[in-house]
């Protein structure tokens, strides 16, 4: 049985492309390992305490990206993690080395470990690599979140916007949870602020009037649908067949339809998000909204920020490309057998790119908020929290000699941004 199970998972060990975060590949095998010990799947304690050995000594197998399809299990990139579990194939990293499974193991004094009846099958048989790779990529998305919302507080004070669509008490009258939660958090930012409502505009342009009630708030929503299925996803058995009261039941639980649309979903929000940005980039650039002059340029012969829009429209762009759904891309395999495949490894492994486009473009917004109120007066009329929200901009932009090092040191303000925004999630 030992030599069938590792023929098994060597035959399923084709997965292609760089190799996966680290953490990625740890969160798989926590993942994997609670989903076993559930008991439902018919595997021995040493197989699970394996896995937990390879956490808690920090020894991670070198997994090819790419190769599921989300069905039948997340096969190739599990059977990667289960012949490195074992001994026998595969790299690890170990003690900040790149060495054979079979070294690490020696080195960690882990015995070889042998498989018996049905192990091979129930290591690599599950959604845990999809729902590993959506789970962080959805507490990145949390988190950029937050730092939008913090930025396009900044944004709100130096276009001198009304307040008044922004408000709890007009967004009560509309039900949808995630509006009404960031309708409180933009109010807590820009409540003493002496900026808003002074542009004299009688109607801000949609992506300023906009932000929190319609669009931030069906983002948070959807993070919350996103959030409370990969939850239950990675508290559920993932196997198959599996095990009740000594009975055998062929199931469909390795299918990763709930990731697929789940991840989807936030994709496309993201995508949504990443258009609204741009779209204030935009605004932010003409005179009728920064109070400056269009562009912010300094002289007939300059265009400004003009530049921080085109790449915000490429980045853009981007998303909306990487948006287009993966669930909808079945393609079968194992002949007509498994014909409806949920490509939720995709789905999931795209989220992790729209947050860096995402991230990026809270950059350059961040950027070009702080120029504009540089020119008003450096932020002395803001609310306490957004002059805070812009001396952290400005911490990171002194003694930058270019716009792109500008934005460029901005992405890594992002952690200190979103801390300034308590913004509650809700995935039950």
């Amino acid at each position: 049985m030992a030599k069938y199970s590792l023929e098994m998972l060597i035959d399923h060990s084709t997965g292609v492309g760089d190799y996966a975060p680290d953490d990625w590949v740890r969160a798989t095998m926590l993942i994997r390992a609670h989903q076993l010990s559930l008991g439902y799947s018919g595997v021995r304690d040493i197989v699970v305490n394996r896995l937990v050995d390879f956490l808690n000594m920090r020894i991670t197998p070198l997994v090819p990206r790419y190769g599921s399809v989300g069905a039948s299990g997340d096969l190739a990139p599990l059977a990667h993690i289960a012949l490195a579990l074992l001994g026998r194939g595969g790299m690890v990293r170990y003690q900040g080395k790149i060495m054979s499974s079979a070294e690490a193991l020696k080195l960690a004094g882990l015995d070889e470990l042998r498989l018996s009846y049905k192990e091979a099958l129930s290591l690599i048989n599950g959604t845990s690599y999809s729902t590993a790779v959506a789970s962080l990529g959805i507490w990145d998305t949390y988190r950029l979140l937050r730092a939008a919302i913090a930025v396009m507080a900044l944004m709100i004070e130096v276009s001198r916007a009304s307040t008044a669509p922004l408000g709890i008490e007009v967004n009560t009258t509309k039900l949808h949870k995630g509006e009404l939660e960031v309708a409180r958090v933009i109010s807590e930012l820009i409540i003493d602020s002496k900026n808003v409502n002074t542009s004299g505009r009688t109607q801000d342009p949609y992506s300023i009037r906009c932000i929190p009630p319609q669009v931030l708030g069906s983002v948070l929503d959807a993070l919350n649908w996103a959030l409370h299925n990969v939850l239950n996803e990675a508290n559920s058995v993932s196997d198959n067949p599996i095990i009740i009261n000594n009975s055998v039941y062929s199931t469909c639980h390795f299918h990763g339809q709930y990731i697929a649309f789940s991840t989807d979903l936030l994709n496309m929000s993201l995508a949504v998000l990443g258009n609204l940005i741009d779209r204030q980039i935009a605004q932010l650039l003409r005179k009728e909204i920064n109070g400056v002059s269009n562009y912010l340029a300094s002289g007939p012969w300059r265009v400004g920020l003009m530049l921080t829009q085109y790449t915000a429209a490429a980045l853009s762009a981007r998303l909306r490309e990487l948006s287009t759904p993966s669930t909808v891309q079945n393609i079968p395999t194992s002949g007509f057998q498994e014909d409806v495949n949920s490509m939720s490894a995709n789905s999931a492994i795209k989220l992790h790119e729209v947050n860096s486009l995402i991230a990026q473009l809270i950059a350059i917004l961040a950027y070009d908020a702080y120029v504009v109120a540089s020119a008003n007066n450096a932020c002395e009329n803001c609310g306490k929290a957004t002059a805070h929200i812009y001396g952290i901009i400005s911490k990171y932009v002194a003694g930058t000699q270019s716009h792109s090092e500008a934005i460029t040191r901005l992405m890594g303000a992002i952690d200190e941004l979103s801390s300034l925004v308590s913004l509650r999630i809700n995935p039950s």
